[in-house]
């Protein structure tokens, strides 16, 4: 039986008491999830409260601030206002705006002389800690509001004129080889920013919906949940508010149906709305329209990109490089799409988001789907509460945008039972259009004008199926924008990624002295968050070695160059097979599977990668040969020949003592989570001396190794050996991810804390110079990470 959203705050409050307050947190959130569902606004008030209080003891500040405004506006109990005051004015206090710390305390003291429900002595107890609070705003050295200390964008990226989201060094270019690119127009240094774009849309993956937000894709915190349906989170007011006006208000009804559709429908539905938005007219959401006249696809009739829905229009579908199988899914979906969101879409009226949230959200969003009685929207949501209840299947683009993951028949039983669901609201939308067309007022004298109103109707009979076909026409044309869309996304969506701990909650220690949480030496791994389209990315080519690098900042997409680009240079960006990691027939057969190209770039025309090389597979996943210790592939099929020596080997054999070692280790796991770090290290040695046998020395399972030796050995406070074992796993990091990889730079963060809390002073400084430079060009000068790291630099200079 679930907990209520009383019983969640109460269990938080145990925890609170204790100083968990991770912990605490983690029961108070549970207690607004519970709360936005069923509860009171004062329950909801009461754990948005609570929250805050964890988040002030984990010196989170601003989303403490962010929690007390909402539990006032959910209406906080007058009698306990003061505590929010209070709290508020400490945070400010803490963020350095005196003038707003001393309003709130001030607050907090009026608050407190109103009250009557306390003694005398306890209403002077809390005014006299108020004063010292108001005492400290006036000693302490701090900003006023006015000069809030927000962070200075040092990147100085300065948008191009005629390219939305692009730097002015950047011009956009045409020719028949390499159709529209992207060329610098000056010299463009290591480390500026090319690219600053939001997505034109974004869909948060399956996998990430109670973890990140669901509109700037961050991690959560302190959630916020949507009030009508609970599912979808996000992690400010901003967000919520903004998620609401451009789509969840269509959406909130239809998650089921969305989730089915999958990644590419929903991403295309939002495509269109945002069009919508863009206030673009119905008849310009159509098929590829005959853009020879143009310079360049995709540019407004002035010749600049400006990255709207005409520039989302000219991204290359590949028709012909779909299969059969994939044309009849994206036909199928678009069609349940039409029957819920038709109505919406290709309606003349454009209402403002204010007239929108004004509205009762569940009625309108009937009336738009079925146009009709409200309660066809109901009928139509069991309907498809019976097509989930049978384990409806999606196609799962989480993993793969490119595949489909279920079978055509499948599909087709899927999709039938929708279109069963819906092809009674579409007679009953015909007949209805019908009916009102042909309406005659009932107050009209019928007998003095039998045979006129004879005509008059057969008349209005004509004029109504002109309108019905008009309507199907409209109808049809939405349905082959929407094929457009899922068509264009295979070759042209970009995944949003992010560097996150594996593991998180089982790799996080908490101290409870200080109520914080204490990391240790924490894995991290590039985790693909959402899909998304960014129409001025999408004019960068392909190159298995790039000049330039991607990286995320929530949902704002940052490329930078990685070296010096010459003026007239292309700017080119790496697709995903890199030449590092991948031969070259791996590497073209992929971007053709995928992107629909054969790749031509220098290393792949060069074809410098030698087939004997240890560069020939991809080491992260090989064996190794016991002749030579080079890179093996095991395929499976019993014997194997070196491809670089020629040893014939047993892979059963190997494929043995990797079990062996696999089960060794998760066991030294079950030690760790317990936190006996003896235990572990124990059960890691034989698992290494296995793994070193008989995995590639770039293997991802050595490094796994010997990062979970190096959280044993600093758990312990032994770090030296801790550094030791985090720079073996380092090297092989660089080699799987390159050496200017985000992952390394995280690795180089972790093993800078390993060597400033070793007070090994000249191994810190260099560590930290590494690291900085790689966030720098991944983050820009003005990153959190980039402020510890100097931060920690600094300290070791006055040593």
């Amino acid at each position: 039986m679930s907990k209520t959203a009383l019983e969640w705050r109460q269990m938080g409050n145990v925890f609170f008491k204790q100083r968990y307050y991770p912990k605490a947190l983690d029961c108070y959130t549970e207690s607004v999830l519970m709360a936005s569902r069923t509860s009171s606004m004062e329950d909801l008030s009461l754990a948005y409260a609570n929250r805050s209080a964890a988040m002030f003891y984990l010196n989170e500040f601003k989303i403490c601030l962010q929690d007390i405004e909402l539990a006032l506006d959910h209406g906080y109990p007058n009698e306990m206002l003061y505590k929010l005051y209070q709290r508020k004015g400490l945070c400010l206090m803490n963020l350095g705006l005196v003038q707003d710390a001393v309003l709130a305390l001030q607050d907090a003291m009026d608050e407190i002389k109103e009250q009557t429900t306390h003694s005398q002595q306890k209403r002077s107890c809390l005014e006299k800690e108020l004063q010292k609070h108001l005492q400290s705003c006036k000693q302490r050295n701090l900003v006023s509001s006015s000069k809030e200390n927000s962070m200075k964008n040092e990147d100085q990226f300065v948008e191009c004129e005629l390219i939305a989201n692009a730097s002015q060094g950047v011009s956009l270019k045409y020719d028949e080889t390499k159709g529209r690119h992207l060329v610098a127009k000056s010299d463009i240094s290591a480390g500026s920013v090319v690219i600053q774009e939001l997505p034109y849309a974004s869909v948060l993956l399956p996998d990430h919906n109670q973890s990140h937000c669901h509109f700037c894709h961050r991690r959560l915190v302190a959630p916020i949940p949507c009030a009508k349906c609970v599912w979808a989170l996000y992690c400010s007011k901003p967000c919520l508010q903004s998620a609401r006006e451009e789509h969840h208000l269509m959406e909130c009804p239809h998650r089921k149906l969305l989730l089915q559709l999958g990644t590419f429908a929903w991403l295309s539905l939002r495509l269109l709305l945002h069009a919508k938005k863009e206030k673009a007219d119905s008849e310009t959401m159509c098929e590829l329209k005959d853009t020879s006249e143009l310079r360049v696809a995709g540019c407004e009739p002035d010749g600049s990109y400006k990255a709207a829905y005409n520039a989302v229009c000219s991204l290359m579908p590949h028709t012909s490089n779909h299969t059969q199988q994939e044309l009849d899914s994206y036909q199928q979906k678009a069609e349940c799409l039409v029957r819920c969101f038709g109505h919406h879409l290709l309606s003349q009226d454009v209402k403002s988001s204010k007239e929108m949230l004004a509205q009762d959200i569940n009625s309108k969003l009937s009336n738009l789907a079925v146009g009709s009685q409200t309660d066809s929207h109901t009928n139509n949501a069991k309907a498809i509460d019976s097509v989930d209840s049978k384990g409806v299947a999606s196609c799962d683009e989480t993993t793969q945008d490119s595949a489909t993951d279920i079978t055509v028949d499948s599909q087709k039983k899927n999709f039938a039972d929708l279109k069963k669901a819906f092809d009674s609201v579409d007679q009953q939308i015909s007949i209805r259009s019908l009916n009102e067309t042909t309406h005659v007022d009932k107050n009209t004298d019928h007998s003095t004008f039998a045979a006129d109103s004879q005509k008059e109707n057969q008349a209005n009979s004509d004029k109504a199926f002109d309108s019905i076909d008009q309507k199907n026409s409209k109808t049809n044309h939405l349905i082959g924008t929407f094929i457009l869309h899922m068509k264009q996304l295979k070759c042209n969506a970009h995944a949003i990624t992010a560097v996150e701990p594996v593991q998180e909650d089982k790799n996080v220690s908490y101290d409870n002295s200080r109520g914080r949480l204490s990391e240790m030496v924490t894995t991290t791994e590039q985790v693909r968050l959402a899909t998304a389209v960014y129409p001025t990315a999408s004019l960068m080519n392909h190159s298995c070695v790039p000049n330039v690098i991607a990286s995320f900042h929530g949902r704002q997409l940052v490329v930078r160059a990685i070296r010096t680009i010459k003026a007239g240079e292309e700017i080119l960006h790496c697709y995903g097979p890199y030449a590092k990691h991948m031969d070259t027939t791996a590497r073209r057969q992929a971007l053709q599977e995928q992107y629909f190209f054969t790749c031509n770039c220098t290393a792949c025309e060069s074809n410098t990668d030698d087939s004997t090389s240890d560069e020939a597979c991809d080491w992260s996943k090989a064996y190794r040969c016991p002749n030579c210790e080079g890179p093996i592939e095991v395929l499976g099929n019993g014997h194997q020949k070196c491809g670089k020596c020629g040893e014939d080997i047993n892979d059963q054999v190997l494929k043995q003592q990797e079990v062996k070692a696999t089960r060794l280790f998760s066991q030294a796991l079950e030690f760790l989570h317990g936190s006996d770090f003896e235990g572990c290290i124990s059960a890691l040695r034989p698992c290494y001396e296995i793994r070193t046998k008989v995995l590639y020395k770039y293997h991802k399972d050595m490094a796994e190794t010997q990062d979970c030796m190096a959280r044993c050995y600093a758990s312990l406070g032994k770090f030296s050996e801790a550094g030791d074992h985090l720079a073996s796993s380092l090297v092989i990091i660089e080699k799987i991810f390159g050496e200017d990889s985000i992952e390394v730079a995280h690795e180089l963060h972790k093993l800078a804390q390993i060597y400033f809390n070793g007070k090994e002073v000249e191994k810190a400084r260099d560590v930290i110079d590494k690291a900085l430079r790689l966030f720098i060009l991944h983050y820009g000068s003005t990153h959190e990470l980039v402020e510890e790291l100097s931060q920690m630099k600094q300290c070791l200079m006055e040593l």
